[in-house]
């Protein structure tokens, strides 16, 4: 069996993340791992300013220069698996740029598994990422989701200092950023079920085996908040796009003034928030506990989230 590992990991957590769910498959599986580099590397630790500066092509989707990735077409694989990340609710620029990219082409009428590295809110990205699978020809047959489990402000926090400081340690009060080792190494479980399910042909039946060993865990109520999000940000981007494309000093005053009002939003307006978004989940909980289903799963709806 051939096993194709695409993936971005700026930090390396990513590529931790992958290299623990297929552990269990090396002895029955030859494995390729395909690393997407763009042409113009990303930092690592970011400046808020280039950090921000990524909203907009994040958002809107807009693709950058990607280097070759000729080996992909060199075998038939039997399965790939997709890592990425979400950049401001979306798919970030390098996995997006991949799947718009002539060697996405791999994928095509492949068995596809996404993996996904984050904070917390993902399904904005995740729905993207199925529309491209779907555009693609690509047989998209599970999800794997692994996120950082600290409340919301903790998280934003320890971020925050791993991203501009490049410290991911634990530090005063506050713990370890992004997904937990423990979590990291738990993926390793799900190695063996994915290979059966390939071997037997059964790819439609995974998912729900995924999600009975935990791959995806989903508060009704992130739903709620991150629908707000996924309104406000696109206006914010096309506003900035408008003014020049990456690094323009043109949008320069327009990326600032988003990034202030995130920040306020994050820390001032989240408490608020989060308490509405509780009081909506409690007052629409049936129709909230279809839609949890649905983004647990790997069908495409579109506008789910509009």
């Amino acid at each position: 069996m051939k096993i194709l590992v695409v993936y971005f990991s700026q930090s390396g957590q990513l590529k931790n993340i992958l290299d623990n769910v297929v552990q269990d498959m090396k002895s029955e599986a030859e494995i390729d791992f395909a690393e997407i580099r763009p042409d113009q590397a990303f930092p690592f630790p970011w400046s808020s300013a280039t950090f921000f500066d990524a909203m907009p092509e994040s958002v809107l989707q807009v693709p950058a220069k990607i280097q070759p990735m000729p080996a992909l077409g060199n075998k038939d694989y039997d399965l790939v698996i997709f890592g990425y990340q979400p950049w401001f609710l979306s798919p970030s620029i390098p996995a997006n740029s991949f799947l718009q990219s002539e060697w996405a082409e791999a994928l095509r009428n492949k068995p596809v598994i996404t993996v996904i590295g984050c904070r917390n809110m993902w399904l904005n990205a995740q729905e993207k990422v199925k529309e491209q699978l779907q555009r693609l020809g690509a047989n998209h047959i599970g999800n794997i989701v692994l996120e950082d489990k600290h409340g919301n402000l903790t998280s934003t926090l320890t971020i925050i200092r791993w991203l501009f400081k490049g410290q991911k340690e634990a530090s005063g009060r506050l713990p370890d950023a992004g997904v937990s080792e423990r979590d990291m190494r738990d993926t390793q479980r799900y190695g063996k079920p994915i290979l059966r399910h390939i071997k037997e042909g059964r790819t439609e039946a995974l998912q729900q085996d995924l999600l009975h060993l935990g791959a995806v865990h989903l508060r009704p109520n992130l739903i709620v908040l991150e629908k707000r999000g996924v309104s406000q940000f696109p206006k914010w981007a096309t506003k900035a796009r408008s003014k020049g494309g990456p690094g323009a000093p043109e949008r320069k005053p327009v990326i600032k003034l988003f990034s202030r009002i995130l920040i306020t939003a994050i820390f001032v307006l989240s408490p608020i928030s989060s308490l509405t978004a509780k009081i909506k989940t409690a007052l629409k909980k049936k129709q909230l506990l279809k839609e949890v289903a649905y983004f647990k799963g790997v069908t495409y709806q579109a506008g789910k989230l509009s």
